[in-house]
This record gives C-alpha cells, sequence and structure tokens, in this order.
C-alpha cells in the first residue's frame, strides 16, 4: 500500500481502500478485445440491465441534470413510506447503501468506541471501523455455513460497543442466519447498540425461515435495516439504497451527510424502478434458473459450493483462486477471487 500524508490522521494507515470487481472496459482494453465479448460476475450486477420503467425515466429527465437534484429525495422517501407503512422520517436515502455505512460509522464512532461484525462478511464494515480508528471486534462466520453468526455477535458486544453490521444474506459468501437466531440477538442486546441488517440481496431469498427483520423493527428502535437498489432493478451505476431507520437516527446521518447527495436520475429512477413488478420478478426467476444449473455443473466438476440466497455462488477450488481467476479472465469472464481469508475460493 502506497503511504499516505504525514498530516493525514493515524488511524487511516489501516484503512485498505476497497477493491471493486475489474471493469469490463479495463479487460477489453488488457486482452484487446470488444466489451461486448466480455462477461463480468464480479460484483453481482443485474445483467438484464436496468429496470425498463426507470430507463423510460431517465430518458424523460436527462433533460434536467443542470438543476441540482431534490436534497430531501421527497418523493423517493414517499414512495418508500408507503412501501414500508413508516414515516417519511424514518428513512435515509443514500447514494448506494455503502454511503449510509460510511454515514453511520462517521456520525457514532470515535477511536474510543467499537463496531461488532463478522469476519468475511462485507469488507466495507472493516473500513469505515478503520476510517474513525475503532475498535474491531470480528467474530468468525458460522462454521457450518459460512453466515454471519448473531449469537457470536451478541457475546462479542462490549461495553463500547456501538454498532453491529450483519450482512444477510451475506456478501461474499452467500448464505444467511434464520429468524430465530436474529430474534435472538435482537432480545438480547443492548439497547444502546445499533443493530445493523444490511439486506442488499435479500430480494433473492427464497427460504421460508429468514428474518423478518420489519417486525423486530416496530418493537425495538435500535434496530435499523438497509436495502439497495443496485442488484433487482439494476441501478448500480447511478448508486442508491435506503436505510430504515427512528427518526433520531436518520437526523444524526443528516448532520454528516453531504448536500444533494443523491443525484436527480438515481431519484426518479428509483421512484419508477420500485413500481416494476414484472423486471424484478423476471430478475428473481432468472437467477434462481441460472443457479441450477451452475449446481448441476459444480457437481459434475466435484467442485464445493454453498447453495446461495443471493445472485451470487461462492464456490471453493483445489487450487488457489487466483489462478482460476485468471484462466477465466483470459477467457474474457471476469470473477471475483474473495480473498486471504478464503483463498480457494
Amino acid at each position: 500500500m502506497k503511504n499516505i500524508h504525514p498530516l493525514a490522521r493515524k488511524c487511516l494507515e489501516r484503512v485498505a481502500p476497497y477493491k471493486p470487481g475489474k471493469p469490463i472496459e479495463e479487460v477489453a482494453r488488457e486482452l484487446g478485445i470488444s466489451p461486448d465479448n466480455i462477461i463480468k460476475l464480479a460484483s453481482n450486477e443485474n445483467l438484464l440491465g436496468p429496470s425498463y420503467k426507470a430507463l423510460k425515466v431517465i430518458r424523460k429527465k436527462m433533460k434536467e441534470l443542470n438543476f441540482y437534484p431534490d436534497d430531501t429525495c421527497f418523493y423517493l422517501k414517499k414512495k418508500l413510506s408507503e412501501i414500508w407503512g413508516v414515516s417519511m422520517d424514518e428513512i435515509f436515502v443514500g447514494n448506494g447503501s455503502v454511503e449510509i455505512l460510511y454515514l453511520l460509522a462517521i456520525a457514532f464512532l470515535t477511536e474510543n468506541d467499537s463496531i461488532a461484525y463478522c469476519k468475511g462478511s462485507f469488507p466495507i464494515y472493516d473500513i469505515v471501523a478503520d476510517l474513525m480508528g475503532a475498535e474491531k471486534i470480528a467474530p468468525p462466520l458460522k462454521e457450518e455455513n459460512k453466515a454471519v453468526d448473531p449469537v457470536a455477535l451478541l457475546n462479542s458486544i462490549k461495553q463500547n460497543t456501538k454498532i453491529v453490521f450483519m450482512s444477510n444474506p451475506n456478501n461474499p459468501t452467500g448464505t444467511y442466519f434464520t429468524h430465530e437466531e436474529a430474534k435472538y440477538l435482537v432480545e438480547n442486546a443492548p439497547s444502546n447498540v445499533l443493530l445493523v441488517f444490511d439486506e442488499a440481496y435479500d430480494a433473492f431469498v427464497d427460504a421460508p425461515d429468514f428474518p423478518d427483520t420489519f417486525s423486530f423493527y416496530k418493537k425495538y428502535p435500535n434496530v435499523c435495516i438497509l436495502k439497495t437498489l443496485s442488484k433487482t432493478v439494476g441501478l448500480a451505476g447511478l448508486r442508491i439504497g435506503y436505510m430504515i431507520a427512528r427518526e433520531e437516527i436518520i437526523e444524526t446521518l443528516n448532520r454528516v451527510r453531504y448536500p444533494f447527495n443523491v443525484n436527480l436520475l438515481a431519484q426518479y429512477a428509483a421512484i419508477d424502478a420500485l413500481e416494476d413488478e414484472e423486471f424484478i420478478k423476471k430478475t428473481v426467476n432468472l437467477v434462481k434458473k441460472e443457479k441450477k444449473f451452475l449446481y448441476k455443473e459444480f457437481d459434475k466438476l466435484g467442485l464445493k459450493y454453498l447453495p446461495s440466497q443471493t445472485n451470487f455462488i461462492y464456490v471453493e477450488f483445489p487450487k488457489d483462486s487466483n489462478f482460476i481467476y485468471n484462466e477465466l479472465l483470459k477467457r474474457g469472464i471476469i470473477a471475483r477471487p474473495i480473498g486471504p481469508l478464503f483463498p480457494n475460493a
């Protein structure tokens, strides 16, 4: 890693910048082939493209790009409040759900605080903790299915713990913890700790015992629910996500967010995409169908994989996954080696 400026906060020396999936354009340049001949699987995007309704409104609203967006995201919040049956003051809209994770850290964490999450879950949790110089408490994922472990997280909470982040289904393993496990955590966790359920992939879930986190939210003021519009409606390039939380939490984030944090096209596209039930259904059904196909092919190859509740699959290989990654890349297929924690996956 390169050195940072000597005037920067010392805790930033620990921050390892996030490494996203390799872009199609970069691979096209490296291989000297057309972007049309490249298949990108590395970032869990919607390969059907964006919601058709979103595209329609984007074309219509492009002529308004000379204006600043609505700083309050009024109409999008109104739509979300109708969907969830909560007040508009209980919704925060961000420049992707990742921005909301950053803002939660900025608003609530200091160097004297700790944050809990499972090692092997979404790497942004680790980054935002280091950003604020907070103590990191990171118990392992559940051994049997590599899902986030709510019981281990509950047992790891300390007096100085401010936030518990839970990726469910878990990115990057695609596995989940159950409603009963979540209920045990919520019922027993201290009320002064924010319990953030990061549900970026919940629209793909078909497990009957997946947590009904909204039922917890109605009862427990420290429960926060994080969602994204990057996956099922294909708006990853516009960056838009939201969080449902109590008014005091939302107001706290409003104190640290920058003005006009959600762009104009993202707001309009999100409103119409949320109504595009046909597109969402088509996406979910296609992912289910293709996962079954891949499971069958992995079985033929004798590869170990984890049945996924998301639009990606965790697969283990007999050798270092970087070899597999590079061989696929030569063939124009962009996959994603998970990293040192799972060197063969």
